[in-house]
């Protein structure tokens, strides 16, 4: 990633409650998370043929040619349900923004009678406030980028092997420039921040 762009994601973390979660629940979801979308590139991008990732000694059961941690199965048969009949263009490199300094990587685009759809997955069990303002802000840097995005989906994917969730979102990008308004003048260089020998 390129020095002074902000993640789109770490402007949305102080209003996502990730927060308060316990380090250690954190710690595995982010793992999880990272497994899962390592498997999502591999299935849309590479054929579904993986051997090896990045998380290779965890890495528990192979299924069908491709190596998924046993934990993360359920995961990618829900994915399959939501693949049937997408068309998948290629995976454009991370966006950035110039204007607003803000930096971001959506999960796939398909393309469909409607125009082009930006997608990312989800593990987590519930739906997040900030997620609809995420892919907001993920719509805005690919159209900045020559992406004529008409959709934005966000798809939980079931741990338990079902269906996935869609979640469908309207462009809001006025409100994702105010929570970077209030991120930039709070978080960005962590000036104002509390420290233990303040108190």
């Amino acid at each position: 990633m390129l020095p002074d762009y902000t993640r789109v994601t770490d402007v949305l973390r102080p209003f996502s409650g990730l927060d308060f979660v316990k380090p250690e629940v954190l710690n595995a979801a982010c793992l999880r998370g990272t497994h899962v979308h390592e498997a999502t590139d591999a299935i849309i991008y590479e054929s579904g043929k993986i051997v090896r990732t990045n998380l290779g000694t965890i890495i528990k059961k192979q299924k069908d040619n491709f190596v998924v941690k046993e934990e993360c199965e359920k995961y990618i048969e829900s994915l399959c349900f939501w693949l049937q009949g997408k068309l998948f263009i290629k995976k454009p490199e991370r966006f950035y923004c110039d204007q607003y300094m803000i930096t971001g990587e959506c999960d796939a685009l398909y393309e469909d009678d409607n125009g082009l759809t930006l997608v990312d997955f989800k593990t987590p069990v519930k739906e997040s406030k900030t997620w609809g303002l995420q892919g907001s802000a993920y719509s805005y840097l690919a159209k900045k980028n020559g992406y004529p995005i008409n959709r934005i989906e966000f798809v939980k994917l079931c741990k338990e092997g079902k269906e996935p969730k869609v979640f469908v979102y309207e462009e809001d990008f006025g409100t994702f420039l105010s929570c970077l308004e209030v991120y930039n003048y709070f978080y960005k260089n962590k000036k104002n921040i509390i420290q233990d020998e303040d108190l």
